[in-house]
């Protein structure tokens, strides 16, 4: 999977990332596998893995709080997405930000970022670590990012949808994927009961 992953992006992602317009071509990947874990720093300084998400769907992105193009936008996605669900639908998801800029990515930075773009932690959980662990789940999820003339990173935009057992189940390429899809693959994960043990 992760070699068609990485063609998909190399291919459509990193065009959207360059020139993100409504309209853009998205894409849905379904798979059913163990999603890979990671251990990283939160933006209160605690350390945090997927394991900690058990019993809730996860909404799982990447960003770096200096981009200037898409990791703005890619939040605004995602809330626009929570503003679809209900009450006892929202109380099952929770959404998670892992930095591709470890390098600057404070846990302070990240603390700003979600203040500066009304991020609720309640909601939102956003992840940092050393280059090497942010680097191994960057390369884990299949996420590319080059520096461009200006000394920033590209990447491509992708929403992986995690069920609450910790599996990987749906991917979208796409930075203005429709956050009417979004929901649609949410509601499918959250409705489907938790096997205890599992």
């Amino acid at each position: 999977m992760k070699r068609l992953l990485l063609l998909t992006l190399v291919i459509g992602g990193l065009a959207q990332a360059a020139q993100p317009t409504p309209g853009s071509e998205w894409q849905r990947l379904d798979a059913n596998e163990p999603a890979p874990t990671f251990s990283l720093t939160s933006q209160d300084g605690k350390r945090v893995s997927l394991k900690d998400f058990r019993g809730k769907a996860v909404v799982l992105t990447f960003i770096y709080t200096e981009c200037k193009d898409i990791c703005p936008v890619l939040p605004q996605i995602i809330g626009r997405t929570d503003q679809i669900l209900s009450e006892a639908e929202r109380k099952k998801v929770r959404f998670v930000g892992i930095s591709i800029d470890p390098r600057r990515d404070t846990p302070e930075k990240l603390r700003s970022f979600m203040q500066g773009h009304n991020l609720s932690a309640e909601r939102w959980t956003l992840l940092t670590g050393s280059l090497r662990e942010a680097s191994k789940v960057a390369d884990d999820y299949g996420i590319v990012a080059k520096p461009d003339l200006q000394g920033d990173l590209v990447h491509n935009a992708v929403y992986v949808l995690i069920d609450p057992q910790g599996r990987l189940r749906t991917e979208f390429h796409g930075l203005f994927t429709p956050t009417q899809e979004i929901a649609k693959a949410l509601r499918q994960l959250i409705a489907t009961p938790v096997r205890k043990g599992a």
